[in-house]
């Protein structure tokens, strides 16, 4: 799925955007054709950003359906994460408890499909020395704030020691 939704968007882009572009820079003067480029870059960014969404992040958030907090969670509002090659900077409420990572996108994304997804502890492994990055089962590399991690690394030192 995921090199079905690249191959769209490069094409998308090639096809789509570059027409115009090359319009615009052979005739500068031209306002038809700044109105054409203009109108292609505003109505093509939400068609890329609904396409990577849909493509990329809800299949991973389908593998970890979403799971009711427990009482003792701890919430923080528009963190930054990234999964794979998607950056949600400032747009993830995320949540921890003593049973999984909960990550739900912010009403905008939820809009271009974005879906909640809360993750076992137990799917992510190797974390990073600064505490910021894991992989989840899958291989998906899953960034974000140390805060988030210290239970897997309070997790992972139980284990060892």
């Amino acid at each position: 799925m995921r090199a079905v939704v690249i191959l769209l968007v490069i094409l998308g882009i090639c096809a789509l955007w570059t027409i115009p572009l090359v319009w615009v820079l052979m005739s500068p003067n031209n306002p038809y054709a700044t109105a054409l480029l203009i109108t292609t870059s505003i109505l093509e960014a939400p068609i890329i950003i609904i396409l990577v969404l849909k493509g990329m992040w809800t299949p991973i958030a389908r593998q970890h359906p979403v799971q009711p907090l427990a009482d003792d969670a701890i919430t923080r509002r528009f963190q930054s994460f990234s999964l794979g090659i998607i950056n949600m900077g400032w747009s993830i409420h995320a949540s921890v408890d003593d049973r999984h990572l909960h990550l739900e996108p912010v009403r905008p994304l939820r809009w271009f499909g974005a879906i909640p997804m809360s993750i076992r502890w137990e799917d992510l492994s190797k974390l990073n020395r600064n505490g910021k990055s894991v992989y989840m089962t899958g291989g998906h590399r899953l960034v974000g704030p140390a805060w988030c991690f210290e239970l897997l690394k309070a997790r992972k030192t139980d284990e060892q020691g």
